[in-house]
């Protein structure tokens, strides 16, 4: 069956619609194969316009426009691809029903480099710690002074929260599947909520766009 050929007016579109979305875009599975079959047929038209002058400025015209689209196209991928394999590191479970087949094995490299990553850096666990000495203070008699009534304040109940300076105040942009934090437990995050996460995937959530820090952190 012969590939139906693809034109600069489709990789241009193909590439603005990638530029547009934020999540990857639909592509067919031919779509490389037809990238291909237009780059060799410029090739062909410039090769047989040496002796034209106004057809060969025109096809190598056509060449650079096909590689700067080229070139775009695969950034803008590239990075939704990597913002994919966070996402699937974190346990979110992102949609890859848009990855194309030729994409699948630099997907999960990049997850395989990620996990990699952390193992060797932010989750390694082969510190032990030395046990503290406990050392007796020596007793201070207390003289006691005359008790004074003082009038009692209600008591006002405050909830028990985690140690503030491992999480992060986030404001959610988007609706997120359920994931795991790095203190193990399960998030649901639904987009216009506030919460309370933990620092790195404050951090991840932030880099990819999905939550708005509500203050700074200084590394």
């Amino acid at each position: 069956m012969v590939t139906q050929l693809l034109t600069l007016r489709d990789l241009r579109v193909q590439t603005l619609k990638e530029r547009k979305e934020g999540r990857l875009t639909k592509m067919s599975t031919k779509f490389y194969v037809q990238v291909k079959d237009l780059e060799n047929q410029i090739k062909k038209v410039i090769a047989d316009s040496k002796d034209n002058i106004k057809r060969l400025e025109k096809s190598n015209s056509d060449m650079r426009k096909l590689m700067d689209l080229k070139l775009e196209l695969h950034k803008l991928r590239e990075r939704k691809l990597t913002d994919l394999a966070r996402e699937k590191v974190n346990g979110q479970n992102p949609n890859t029903d848009n990855v194309h087949p030729n994409e699948s094995e630099y997907l999960e490299s990049i997850c395989s480099v990620i996990e990699k990553h952390r193992e060797n850096t932010l989750l390694n666990t082969d510190f032990e710690f030395i046990p503290e000495k406990i050392t007796k203070k020596p007793e201070v008699k207390v003289v006691e002074k005359p008790k004074v009534e003082v009038e009692k304040k209600p008591e006002v109940k405050t909830e028990n929260k985690t140690d503030n300076s491992e999480y992060l105040d986030v404001k959610v942009l988007e609706d997120l599947p359920t994931f795991t934090g790095m203190d193990a437990k399960n998030y649901t995050l639904k987009n216009g909520d506030i919460e309370s996460i933990p620092i790195y995937n404050a951090r991840m959530l932030s880099d990819a766009g999905k939550v708005k820090l509500l203050k700074g952190v200084k590394v």
